[in-house]
């Protein structure tokens, strides 16, 4: 049996429309699950981007005075800050009115399935479930070959290995006490080395190299590098002046980018790279950090 046609009888519902919400419904509608209802907080912005989100994948449109939450699973894609407030709503107001799903996901990275504490004390599967994916508005998403990080109550786990295997995606388990440096780690992978790379732009800039030709300029570098460090280590992958020991052409750097933000940013990366990757003539170059000749 192919593994990706398994379990899409299950309805699943979201709380919230966002980026996250927005592209996991998506492709779970297009893998085939029935997408029960999109629930939004009662006000028009929110109200408005549930609509758009239900009518995309074929659910309902709800608030939560008006949600039926009749799903096999229901994510709570909300900001971090929203979900133990949301998951503590559920489960003290709802369950007066009606049957919580067996089922209950959130999709931070940085929070453990204990923010869903007070519904796993009802009796219900709890479980974080992160895909190690950047989303961005006016990319369209995807999830094959990625990597979802899981931990929580063992069937919520399968509920969410068996959703991310229908997306082309494979899982990991991820200890509960891990989930802030586990979070680190993605962060560094993504927005802070797009930030690493807007430092480098800026510095292009600066060099006389035009904005319209930046990025494709940085193109081909930058991939060969990636390519390298996940193929090879990041021993191998490393090279230029830290690697041979060129200490005049370091100090010539730092002296041509003096106090600019991106300066600060060259020499974190230097000194990091100093103590963890291969490079000759170290002593020099940790002298020449710290201001010496």
């Amino acid at each position: 049996m192919n593994p990706r046609k398994t379990n899409r009888s299950k309805t699943i519902s979201f709380a919230g429309a966002g980026a996250v919400a927005s592209a996991l419904a998506g492709l779970l509608r297009e893998n085939g699950y029935r997408i029960g209802e999109i629930v939004s907080r009662d006000n028009a912005v929110s109200r408005r981007r549930a609509a758009a989100l239900a009518r995309r994948t074929g659910a309902s449109a709800a608030t939560w005075s008006t949600a039926r939450l009749d799903c096999d699973i229901l994510w709570l894609a909300v900001p971090d800050a929203a979900i133990e407030k949301l998951a503590r709503e559920l489960a003290n107001d709802m369950t007066q009115r009606r049957e919580l799903p067996p089922v209950v996901l959130h999709p931070s990275g940085a929070l453990s399935s204990a923010a869903l504490s007070a519904l796993a004390r009802r009796g219900v599967r709890t479980a974080s479930a992160h895909p190690m994916m950047t989303f961005v508005a006016g990319e369209p998403p995807s999830l094959e070959g990625a990597w979802f990080a899981l931990e929580g109550d063992p069937a919520a786990v399968r509920a969410a290995r068996a959703m991310a295997r229908s997306l082309g995606a494979r899982s990991f388990l991820v200890r509960q006490e891990n989930k802030t440096l586990y979070h680190a780690f993605g962060a560094m992978l993504s927005p802070m080395l797009t930030a690493e790379l807007a430092a480098a732009g800026e510095v292009g800039v600066k060099a006389g190299i035009g904005r319209r030709e930046l990025r494709r300029i940085m193109e081909p570098i930058v991939l060969r590098t990636v390519e390298n460090l996940l193929r090879r280590g990041p021993d191998s992958a490393l090279s230029g002046p830290l690697v041979r020991g060129d200490v005049a052409t370091v100090a010539a750097h730092l002296k041509a980018l003096g106090r600019s933000p991106e300066s600060r940013v060259y020499r974190a990366l230097t000194e990091y790279a100093i103590q963890k990757l291969p490079g000759k003539r170290k002593p020099e170059m940790k002298n020449l950090l710290r201001g010496g000749s």
